[in-house]
């Protein structure tokens, strides 16, 4: 008796080891199951993704496509309602109705894509996946639901870095003759936090307690008090009226006249400017009152730096200028670091929606959603109207007709020099003087 008795518990332990392995092989089971699921469909959805994002720059790219055409047709003089070329007056006219209702068919309509009714109201994009399939398998159901356009913006935005340092910007709202304040922004939160997370290359920060943004090379800033600092501006305006002598582009009339100026923004986090009269453009000609501008700069800013300019009058004393001789040059002399520029127009000295004048025919900004599936990405991009990369001479002399005349210059640069390679941070190098015998040229 005792002996079976002993055989049973014996029994019962196996009982209870298989039932645990059994769990804990379950367990492991179910986790792997459960991880292979999870990251199958992060694969799924990261393929679906991508896929609506590409759907979504192909509506960007046939948006491009359209305007190309509208554009074109207007420049051959057709309109909506006149006009030899029949097809030019029907993309016109989709067109600018397209954009008064911020129509989503807009370009589907211009360009005469299938709308299909029958997946949303959308332009179907057809996807490949291997060679026989000759870009008719749409297993992803693939296609761009919404492409609107605006033409009329409230702002000219784009971004300067060491490749693209120069932008020509037309100034053109509705009435040139209205405007009467620039609002220039730059250095974004976006441009800052992009920067602050290289390591590897020169980085310029400033210190929060100087009157101005010093710079420091990479590895000197030293503490959590030292952040970015944006970079120098240079900004050159441009005006004329609608009939005026060369000779005006070189010179001030007066205080308040003139047709072109030149300034450099230097930022500066408290003691800088942040509204500047007509005069500084006519003062920028005069070699004595030339002086570099510290523009008052804000790190927790959405836009680090900002100024409101106003605008003088034109050389012949005339506000009514020439809207295709309207121009601001704005570019990095030092080239760097990149940043996002913001140009605002104003028929006030305040900076208001209700005063700001916008601008029409330099960029058009695209709204595009693209679809894979029942997933949705929704992108928005803006494109150039007029050529804004034209190669434009940054800096010139200006010497009087003598034959005899020189030009002397000063050269300086640096008493600690230091250079960077190819990123792969500072290096020593031998230091540069002012060379007081000048240099004839």
């Amino acid at each position: 008796m005792k002996q079976l008795l002993i055989k049973t518990k014996r029994g019962g332990a196996s009982m209870f080891v298989v039932i645990f392995t059994i769990i804990i092989l379950s367990i492991i089971v179910l986790s792997f199951t459960r991880l292979i699921i999870s990251e199958a469909t992060k694969t799924s959805n990261t393929d679906l993704s991508q896929s609506a994002y590409d759907s979504a720059l192909a509506g960007v790219e046939d948006a491009k496509i359209a305007l190309l055409r509208y554009h074109a047709c207007l420049d051959r003089g057709n309109t909506a309602t006149s006009g030899s070329d029949s097809t030019c007056r029907q993309i016109i006219k989709d067109m600018q109705e397209g954009i008064k209702n911020n129509d989503c068919s807009v370009v589907a309509r211009v360009l005469q894509r299938e709308y299909n009714s029958s997946t949303e109201n959308s332009v179907v994009v057809q996807e490949t996946q291997k060679s026989s399939d000759a870009g008719n398998n749409t297993s992803m159901l693939q296609a761009y639901t919404c492409v609107t356009i605006k033409e009329e913006l409230e702002d000219y935005r784009t971004t300067l870095d060491t490749q693209s340092r120069l932008r020509i910007i037309p100034i053109r709202p509705a009435d040139v003759d209205s405007v009467k304040y620039l609002n220039i922004r730059w250095f974004s939160q976006t441009n800052k936090q992009q920067l602050a997370k290289q390591k590897t290359s020169v980085k310029y920060c400033a210190s929060k307690d100087e009157g101005v943004f010093n710079l420091y090379k990479y590895g000197s800033c030293g503490g959590s008090s030292k952040e970015q600092a944006p970079p120098t501006l240079s900004v050159r305006l441009i005006q004329t009226d609608d009939t005026f002598d060369i000779s005006e582009l070189s010179i001030a009339k007066a205080d308040n006249q003139t047709d072109i100026g030149n300034l450099y923004f230097i930022p500066s986090n408290g003691s800088g400017e942040s509204s500047l009269s007509g005069k500084v453009w006519s003062e920028s000609a005069n070699k004595s009152n030339n002086q570099p501008i510290a523009i008052s700069c804000n790190s927790n800013s959405d836009w680090l730096c900002g100024v409101n300019i106003e605008l003088p009058n034109t050389f012949n004393n005339h506000t009514d200028r020439s809207d295709s001789n309207t121009y601001l040059l704005v570019s990095m002399p030092y080239g760097s670091p990149e940043t996002d520029l913001s140009i605002s127009a104003y028929n006030n000295k305040g900076v208001s929606a209700e005063n700001r004048m916008d601008f029409t025919g330099v960029q058009a900004r695209i709204d595009s959603t693209g679809r894979a599936n029942d997933l949705y990405r929704r992108i928005e991009t803006r494109v150039e109207l007029v050529d804004t990369y034209f190669a434009y001479p940054e800096f010139e002399i200006t010497m009087t007709d003598s034959k005899n005349d020189s030009l002397n210059k000063s050269f300086y640069a640096t008493y600690n020099c230091w250079v960077a390679n190819n990123g792969a941070g500072p290096s020593g190098c031998s230091n540069s003087y002012e060379d007081l015998g000048f240099t004839h040229i």
